[in-house]
């Protein structure tokens, strides 16, 4: 192993949406920036359905080619019948365009960007990193954990392990074009649902179950992939695109900072136990995470860090997410194969629904 040869202010363990959000604004505020990315290509292979709501535009640049499409909002079926249309308007992403750029926005900033490169070590402020046969040492006063559900860095702050969904999903060719995203809930899919999120010609089509039941997530998915193809959703046919990952399901993780490890995205727990959404959620934690570097450099120290932080994650995510874990919690614990019982339970505990407000 090499010796610790480089020195940085802050380095940011992985590049997808919090990691390249954190780094740019980083280096925007002064900072010598290093950004780990362990795949080759930033971006591949996507591991998510790619929907964000249009609020996303507050806080990240969206070009038009990041766009696949603007839906008007999401429709739910219960059962196989439709029982709900929320207005909530967004767009189903290029997700490898948009990561792609959001990391060239990073690189534009001045962060400095190693691919192909792990962090599987972290001790103090020296971090071991591996790429290929070659392992060597870097330092960094602080480091930032945005390398997903199995986070690395999160375990070094003492978290236990998240409560996890996983999720399978194919593109698949449409019958006719979609303007809304489309959630199934059904017994089938324990802790989970399944989707169909448009991306013009063709869709998203998955399904995610609690992670207990992941050997049953490839039939679940080719049974829902026959179910919808005898309803006309989408062709019989090949696959274009096979996708996979583990979703938090569990809220914010316990231990989001120390004095200088921080952690944002999927591995700070900033996707929401219900719906799953995840994407902004990481851009959002991702520049609270900087700004709470910042505030503590500029202040020369008085403004804490772990506790700046903290504060200002929980005041943005940690009433909803509490509520979505309870919510959660409750309709697992009551899954039911009768139908009426079933519906029932599923309006308790999905937002298209006044009952999951009013509890």
């Amino acid at each position: 192993m090499k010796p610790t040869s480089e020195h940085y202010d802050a380095i940011v363990v992985g590049a997808g949406p919090a990691g390249s959000t954190a780094a740019k604004r980083l280096a925007q505020g002064g900072l010598k920036v290093l950004m780990l990315e362990q795949r080759t290509v930033i971006g591949r292979t996507v591991q998510c359905a790619e929907f964000v709501p249009l609020a996303i535009s507050r806080h990240a640049v969206l070009r038009a080619c990041d766009i696949a499409q603007q839906v008007q909002g999401i429709k739910t079926l219960i059962n196989g019948e439709p029982v709900s249309t929320l207005h909530a308007p967004g767009y189903v992403l290029n997700r490898v365009l948009w990561d792609e750029y959001q990391a060239q926005e990073a690189k534009t900033a001045g962060v400095t960007i190693k691919g192909a490169t792990r962090a599987i070590h972290i001790e103090g402020t020296e971090v071991t990193l591996v790429s290929g046969a070659q392992s060597w040492k870097m330092s960094a006063k602080y480091i930032l954990g945005c390398d997903g559900p199995r986070s690395i860095i999160s375990k070094k702050l003492g978290n236990e392990p998240q409560e996890m969904c996983a999720a399978l999903q194919y593109e698949m060719m449409l019958t006719k074009p979609l303007e809304h995203a489309e959630i199934y809930f059904d017994p089938a899919y324990y802790g989970g649902y399944a989707w169909v999120f448009p991306k013009g010609k063709t869709a998203n089509v998955g399904v995610a179950v609690h992670d207990s039941y992941r050997n049953r997530l490839k039939p679940s998915l080719a049974d829902f992939c026959r179910k919808i193809v005898s309803m006309g959703v989408i062709h019989a046919g090949a696959v274009s695109a096979a996708t996979g990952g583990l979703i938090p399901a569990g809220g914010l993780v316990k231990n989001l900072a120390n004095d200088h490890l921080l952690v944002a995205g999927d591995a700070a727990g900033c996707t929401h136990p219900i719906t799953g959404a995840g994407i902004m959620n990481a851009v959002v934690s991702g520049h609270l995470a900087a700004l709470a570097v910042i505030l503590q450099v500029n202040s020369n120290g008085r403004e804490q860090v772990s506790k700046s932080y903290t504060r200002m994650l929980l005041e943005e995510y940690g009433t909803q997410f509490t509520i979505a874990s309870d919510r959660l919690m409750s309709r697992n614990q009551r899954w039911t194969d009768n139908p009426e019982e079933f519906s029932a339970l599923i309006r308790r505990s999905w937002i298209a629904f006044p009952e999951y407000y009013m509890q």
